[in-house]
């Protein structure tokens, strides 16, 4: 298995830590917010390693292509389903945000599976739209995170890039219907 492969098991890994954290904080229990962020910037920042050492050392694998998004989605899955749950944040995005980036993920991991069950080639890459909808998540989860005020107009920015991308991506997938 190459390195690259085990930065994104160490990601899925971070996750549950990540989302325990994030839940468990609460009054009286600051730290727990800062040992949240921290455990997802390491967490995020093995995602842009993983891509770099990959393409640097020339490890890109079919299971990296595979793991990396699957790794994403948990990690943002848990982090903004963990938000519901983290009521002393001086920020949280609006519900519908929340919504948006849980049912964009669903529809596209329902439409892979759908397309693969069909017998119809899915590439797995994923486009620069998905790449930048993926930071403006993690970035906005980030700044929650460091009760930054910008994360206001920021989660209205990442919920529209939320949906755009969504479309591209259901938009791609029909046109591979025979």
């Amino acid at each position: 298995m190459s390195i690259p492969n085990y930065l994104t098991l160490f990601r899925i890994i971070l996750t549950p830590v990540f989302v325990t954290v994030l839940i468990s904080y609460g009054p009286g229990k600051e730290h727990l917010r800062v040992w949240a962020l921290v455990i997802f910037i390491i967490a995020a920042l093995t995602d842009a390693l993983d891509g770099i050492l990959a393409r640097v050392l020339n490890q890109k694998t079919h299971l990296g292509q595979i793991l990396d998004p699957v790794a994403d989605k948990l990690l943002l899955l848990g982090g903004y389903i963990g938000l519901l749950f983290a009521e002393p944040l001086l920020y949280h995005p609006p519900l519908w945000v929340t919504i948006t980036i849980i049912f964009r993920d669903l529809v596209l991991t329902v439409g892979f599976f759908t397309l693969h069950m069909l017998h119809v080639p899915v590439d797995p890459q994923p486009n620069l739209l998905g790449k930048l909808t993926t930071t403006f998540q993690m970035v906005l989860l980030a700044f929650i995170l460091f009760e930054w005020r910008a994360s206001v107009p920021l989660a209205y920015l990442t919920g529209f890039v939320t949906i755009l991308s969504g479309i591209v991506y259901v938009m791609k997938g029909l046109k591979r219907i025979p």
